[in-house]
Formats: C-alpha cells, sequence, structure tokens
C-alpha cells in the first residue's frame, strides 16, 4: 500500500493541502512555538500557520527545552494566569522591543500543561494574557476550558493587540478557517454532529 502523499511545506496531506491560502505577515514580535511532540503531524494542527505566516517565529517540538534557547530576560509566556499582564498593557511598556520574544505552548490543555510543569524557566517568566473578544472557532477540536483557543487563534489575538491591528493578522483565520471547513466536509455529517455540533450546543 503506498504511503498517503504529504505536503512537505505545510506538513499535511496534500490534499489537504493550506499553502495556497498562507500569506506572509511581517509581524513585529517574535512567536517561539513550543510544541509537544503528539501535535506535530495532527492533521488540524494550527501550530504550522504561525510559522508559515509569520516573518519571525520559530517553532521548537519537545518535552523539556534547554533555558539556553531563550532570553529569558527578554521573553514572555503566552499563558492564562493571575499575574499575567494583559498583552494591551504592555504597549505602554518599556520592556518590550523588536527583540522581545514570546512563547506559545502548542498542544492541548493538558499537553500545554505538562510543557509548563516540565520546563521550570518557563515557570519564572512573566505572563501575558490576551483578551479574546469572541468564543473559539476551533470546530473540530472540543476545549475542557470555556476559554479554549486553538494555537494560532491565540498568536492571532496576541499580535493583533501588541501591534493594534487585527487586519494585519486576518490572515492567519482565513487559513484556519480553510483548514477547519475542509477537514469537516471530508467528515460524515452524522460524526460532525454527534461528537461536535452537540457537544458544542450542551456548553
Amino acid at each position: 500500500m503506498s504511503k498517503r502523499a504529504v505536503c512537505k511545506r505545510c506538513s499535511k496531506a496534500a490534499s489537504a493541502c493550506i499553502c495556497a491560502t498562507i500569506k506572509s505577515i511581517d509581524n513585529q514580535h517574535f512567536l517561539h512555538i513550543l510544541q509537544d511532540p503528539s501535535e506535530e503531524k495532527k492533521a488540524v494542527g494550527t501550530a504550522r500557520i504561525l510559522d508559515l505566516s509569520l516573518t519571525r517565529s520559530k517553532i521548537s517540538i519537545g518535552e523539556r527545552f534547554d533555558a539556553d534557547m531563550f532570553d529569558l530576560d527578554n521573553s514572555y509566556l503566552v499563558f492564562p494566569d493571575e499575574s499575567a499582564i494583559p498583552a494591551q498593557q504592555l504597549l505602554h511598556s518599556r520592556d518590550i522591543n523588536s527583540s522581545t520574544q514570546f512563547i506559545l505552548l502548542d498542544g492541548s490543555w493538558k499537553k500545554a500543561y505538562k510543557l509548563l510543569m516540565s520546563n521550570p524557566f518557563l515557570q519564572v517568566l512573566p505572563k501575558v494574557s490576551i483578551n479574546v473578544d469572541q468564543k473559539s472557532a476551533y470546530r473540530i477540536r472540543k476545549s475542557p476550558r470555556e476559554d479554549g483557543l486553538s494555537t494560532v487563534e491565540a498568536g492571532y489575538y496576541l499580535l493583533s493587540q501588541l501591534e493594534k491591528s487585527s487586519e494585519k493578522f486576518k490572515p492567519l483565520l482565513e487559513s484556519f478557517s480553510y483548514m477547519i471547513d475542509y477537514q469537516i466536509s471530508k467528515m460524515p455529517p452524522e460524526i460532525y454532529q454527534k461528537h461536535y455540533l452537540d457537544k458544542q450546543e450542551e456548553q
């Protein structure tokens, strides 16, 4: 049996390739995505959208990372925490500049928390929160948190708020929407209804 063709650029099945939807975005602030290994080859993974679209981004895959990979004196962790500083508030801070690095954890809520606990240096970084004005559009993955977002949505909100321009980063959500619509189109309607639509109505 022949292996399924995979796009070498977006790492998705050739039939589900999202490359035609990707638009280059020159973001001001560097985004470093720490990805749990379980997310690397998922068909509905969204971190790749950020990495393909943003001129200043990087994905590192693993469960434990070397703190020397980061400029810890000039890095923030994007994570919901009582001590987190709202991203919009950082606009008025002299602590961020063009070399400031923002770290996103890519994985299910459980896996993201595990990444945090497995890397003590992340725990001591200043936390940043984002203001979300609508529910996640991630219609084919469920989050235990009401405010749960996909990685690409978190990146979109963070960068939009840091640069005060949601329009600039809108292509991220357009690529995301295309990917989700494609996956739903290949799913038997009754499966989507039972496992996703019904669950959304229960929430």
